[in-house]
């Protein structure tokens, strides 16, 4: 197999790597093999004056390593073994005694920016699709084959922790202003530029800019200084048993302005090696092959949707607003009241203003977006609407009547959207004439920042409207999941008991502050109090409601959870729920103890978890057995971008997986024992056990 072509003309040598059968280039190790043999060959040609380093690929320099092969590996002696053997690959660019420049027209990530850093030079287009980055942190390790010796010794300390600890993308420019690309030019430039600047190396003309590197990294104390607070910055943004990070953080210390360069690669290797074989990280892989999946799951179409209409101007319109005007080619809006609107495009303009301040948009280029908006206190103008999408109270009644008003204003061809959250899509769908262009559509709030759309159709709903809102979804930047229709869907329909649960614990043991806190340090974004106040207790009452309504007795509401939300407190937007909410501060809210049961127990963080967790098993587990999704792995990938389960225990099927089924089910049967039907096991669990299989092994059981 050929992945790199060759020329040689007045001693430049030119190395255009194309992985062969692939859209992309990434570096598996039959591949730095190959590339081995060519530097010997280089080597040993006395002609060859210069090296440069390209791609084929469109937009795409190196994508990063084989993420399969290091799925693959089983041992931690597998992994550094094949380490070493790439890292020597890596050095034999640095040692070639020739100048050598990587070309980057396009994405270098984790391994393709490690071989970039091995050369002398890099020169890197503005193009759109250029950026560059270490991702891996995000599979659960650190880069592997130099990055973190030779990125601290190229751009410096701070900026290389912050590139390899948080797995932040950075374009042409941004890398160039921090030292990691020598020059930057645009499209269109790059035979003039790319030809001007190998003369310039050839000849001697080229002189590097300095790159000003913080002064506390020169010495000791400064140095101890960078590292406690990167270790403190960790402390506080990561769960402590996610080791990657910390490991990363370890491996620099270590090796930072110590060792030796081939005494640090030993050291990165080991702790890599042993990050690879750990079960986070075949967590973290599974769940990033998900997502490279469930983002190829549509067909192009001639027709893409390219235009909307939003009803519904809340927090959540307002996020599916911003979303299109940010992608699509119009957006109209209808409001109640014209004076409305002004509010409207303000809250709008929030949601952009990050993007200007971190030098993702410029100010013009927001007024463009904004100016994509048209509006209406009618229905009209809809009828040149590829899609319209209501996102309006969560009211089935008030829904079916904004349906019925709509329907005769779009064309046949136009797609009708709903936003709910947990109202099932066959019951709005009866007051919808076209069924084959209706379907659920919910984006889960802040929509900006959250990455999960469930799209649940009808029984009539055709699969070319399912095809064009994946496109569209996918188009927007967003995930999409297919879901058959029920109360809650997948994200609500588990999330809600585990809240639910929360409560019924708090009314008979226990503190807000314990079950929280404990919750968190599981591994949860935030403590589910303060998840339920930030979302609102009125939202999470009505969501449970429905599901209550639904479900009956296997989803109960707590008491504790009617009582707030009958005293009106609902949280952050009435400043008083499970805590209380000032300019300074924020506090348990002491009205709670007023609603607990006087003779409460004690009870231990175990049990908190146990119960919280075991709860959104067995509904995750319902799910499959009713079949509303196929896939035990869109359950996991669902929870953790729709909710924030921690990434690296994979899911919470995944998570149940590796606390094992048997324990599992008897747990769940002394809950139901003690508490009833909420904790009912599901039959799918029962013939799982019995059957000595998982969830990742018994998918016969569901399918």
């Amino acid at each position: 197999m050929t992945n790199f072509k060759m020329t040689i003309e007045n001693g430049i040598a030119r190395l255009t790597f194309d992985l062969e059968n692939e859209k992309i280039n990434k570096l598996s190790f039959e591949v730095l093999e190959q590339l081995s043999q060519i530097l010997d060959d280089i080597k040993s040609n006395n002609s060859v004056k210069i090296l440069v380093i390209n791609s084929a690929k469109k937009n795409i320099f190196i994508a990063g390593a084989d993420i399969k092969e290091i799925e693959a590996f089983q041992t931690e002696n597998e992994v550094y073994e094949a380490l070493l053997r790439g890292h020597a690959v890596l050095d034999k660019i640095e040692n070639l005694g020739i100048p050598t420049i990587s070309y980057i027209h396009g994405a270098c990530m984790g391994g393709g920016l490690e071989l970039a850093l091995a050369c002398k030079y890099r020169i890197a287009s503005t193009n759109s699709k250029t950026v560059l980055s270490f991702p891996e942190i995000k599979l659960g390790f650190f880069p592997g084959l130099g990055g973190t010796i030779r990125a601290p010794k190229l751009i410096g300390l701070i900026p290389s922790l912050d590139l390899i600890l948080t797995g932040k993308k950075l374009d042409a420019l941004k890398a160039y202003k921090l030292g990691l690309v020598n020059e930057v030019f645009h499209e269109g430039q790059e035979n003039f530029k790319l030809e001007t600047f190998i003369t310039d190396v050839i000849t001697n003309k080229y002189k590097s800019k300095k790159i000003n590197k913080s002064i506390l990294e020169k010495f000791t104390i400064g140095r101890n200084i960078i590292f406690k607070k990167a270790l403190d910055n960790i402390k506080s943004k990561v769960n402590s048993d996610f080791q990657a990070p910390y490991k990363a953080l370890e491996v620099l210390e270590k090796t930072f302005q110590k060792l030796t360069h081939s005494e640090a690669i030993k050291i990165e290797a080991k702790e890599f090696s042993y990050l690879a074989a750990t079960q986070e990280s075949k967590n973290l892989i599974n769940l990033f092959f998900t997502f490279e999946k469930l983002n190829k799951n549509f067909t192009k179409t001639q027709n893409p949707i390219k235009n909307s209409a939003v009803f519904g101007n809340g927090v959540m319109g307002k996020g599916i607003i911003w979303l299109f005007s940010k992608y699509l080619n119009e957006v109209r809006i209808r409001v109640r009241k014209l004076e409305q609107v002004q509010g409207i495009f303000k809250d709008v303009s929030k949601i952009y203003e990050h993007l200007v301040k971190t030098k993702r948009m410029t100010q013009n280029q927001v007024d463009f977006k904004l100016n994509k908006i048209s509006y209406t206190d009618k229905f009209d103008g809809l009828s040149s609407m590829d899609f319209v999408i209501e996102a309006i109270v969560e009211d089935k009644d008030a829904k079916k009547e904004l349906f019925e008003n709509i329907e005769d204003k779009v064309s046949k061809n136009t797609i009708v959207a709903s936003n709910t959250s947990s109202l099932s899509i066959k019951q709005l769908s009866k007051s919808v004439q076209n069924k084959e262009n209706f379907v659920g559509v919910h984006f889960f709030n802040p929509v900006n920042m959250m990455p999960l759309v469930e799209v649940i159709p009808c029984k009539k709903t055709s699969q070319e409207t399912i095809n064009k809102v994946f496109e569209l979804i996918i188009s927007c930047g967003k995930t999409p999941i297919l879901v058959n229709d029920c109360a809650g869907f997948v994200v609500n329909r588990i999330l809600l008991p585990y809240l639910n649960e929360a409560a019924f614990i708090l009314e008979d043991s226990s503190n807000v502050e314990q079950i929280d806190s404990t919750l968190k340090e599981f591994g949860m974004p935030m403590g589910p109090f303060t998840l339920a106040d930030t979302v609102g207790i009125d939202i999470g009452y009505k969501v449970s409601k429905i599901l209550n309504e639904a479900y009956g007795e296997h989803m109960p509401i707590s008491h504790l959870l009617d009582q707030l939300y009958d005293l009106k407190l609902l949280g952050k937007k009435s400043n008083e729920g499970f805590y209380t909410y000032s300019k300074n501060e924020i506090k348990v809210n002491p009205k709670i103890k007023d609603l607990q049961n006087i003779d409460r127990r004690l009870i231990s963080e175990k049990e908190i978890i146990n119960r919280c967790m075991l709860i959104m098993i067995n509904e995750a587990s319902l799910i499959l057995e009713e079949k509303i999704v196929s896939d035990a792995n869109i359950i996991d990938f669902a929870m953790v971008t729709g909710t924030g389960f921690p990434p690296y225990k994979g899911g919470i099927l995944t998570y149940a997986n590796s606390i094992g089924l048997d324990f599992v089910l008897s747990k769940l049967e002394d809950y139901h024992r003690e508490y009833g039907a909420r904790f009912r096991p599901s039959n799918l669990l029962k013939q799982l056990v019995l059957e000595k299989k998982d969830f990742k092994t018994g998918e016969e059981l569901w399918k």
